[in-house]
């Protein structure tokens, strides 16, 4: 119980010793405003290309970190929270490796009003957007022979930031619409129209791109999870989760209970987010 001039204050994490022989807790004044607030979207750019604000003192170190998924229900600030973070990426500028920023939005909502956003066919079919991902999956593999040839010139693993990459960015806007879009087997529109390959390139950009500095940014209503086909083994792949206006049950399906147990109970806003 933390009281007196120690009330704004909260246990944030709690860590016992390897013998169990003594228990540490991180106290943190909780009440404190950590948001960042930029006058224009240039005071946005990033100290460097790998690591990307959060809140005032919280990164998102792309040098360690995998690709993204973030959940949440309508209206709860996961896409301004997504632009947030393509802004930053973008105002590093492209590198010389073809790096580059890519949305894909099939719902044909605002984020489709913007040039170079990836939508829709007008018959309503998804080709466009599955020769997108053939594309961005074909860049990794590109960009990691280069990062092979010079591994081998310098007689050392090099990495993407090494090798002055900028990363580049895949933000998929509700994956489960998407993916109710696509048949389940192909048909007249050619042996690759389908599900399977659909889902084919998201588990190659997820689980080989990271080491050419290209991630995947899924954006999933909550309450979807489960039903909208985004495999366990993709969920565990991706090692930043956010989880906008968060409720326990929901957490529930991209967290391990243990890790939720000391999460206090409260009401979020909209912005407000678990973050992972």
């Amino acid at each position: 119980a933390l009281n007196g001039r120690y009330i704004r204050y909260a246990v944030t994490q709690m860590d016992t010793g390897v013998a169990y022989d003594r228990v540490t807790f991180r106290v943190e004044d909780v009440l404190v405003d950590r948001s960042l607030t930029f006058e224009k979207v240039e005071d946005m750019r990033p100290q460097g290309p790998t690591k990307l604000q959060v809140q005032a003192g919280t990164n998102i170190d792309l040098t360690t970190r995998g690709s993204m998924l973030v959940a949440g229900k309508t209206r709860s600030g996961k896409t301004t929270g997504i632009i947030a973070l393509l802004l930053q990426v973008l105002l590093c500028g492209r590198d010389k490796y073809g790096s580059e920023v890519i949305v894909i939005d099939p719902k044909q909502a605002e984020l489709s009003r913007l040039p170079h956003v990836v939508t829709l066919d007008e018959d309503g079919e998804a080709r466009d957007i599955l020769q997108t991902l053939k594309s961005f999956a074909s860049s990794i593999t590109l960009r990691q022979k280069t990062l092979n040839d010079l591994s081998e010139q310098k007689g050392d693993a090099v990495k993407w930031w090494d090798a002055g990459m900028h990363p580049s960015f895949l933000f998929v806007d509700e994956y489960v619409s998407l993916r109710a879009i696509l048949p389940p087997k192909a048909g007249k529109d050619g042996p690759d129209y389908c599900l399977a390959t659909f889902d084919s390139y998201i588990k190659r950009i997820v689980t080989m791109g990271a080491s050419a500095g290209c991630y995947v940014i899924i954006s999933i209503a909550e309450a979807s999870v489960q039903e909208g086909g985004l495999p366990a083994m993709l969920r565990s792949a991706m090692s930043t989760r956010i989880l906008f206006r968060p409720t326990r049950s929901e957490g529930l399906l991209m967290w391990d209970k243990t890790k939720l147990d000391t999460m206090p109970e409260r009401v979020y806003g909209p912005g407000d987010a678990w973050f992972s």
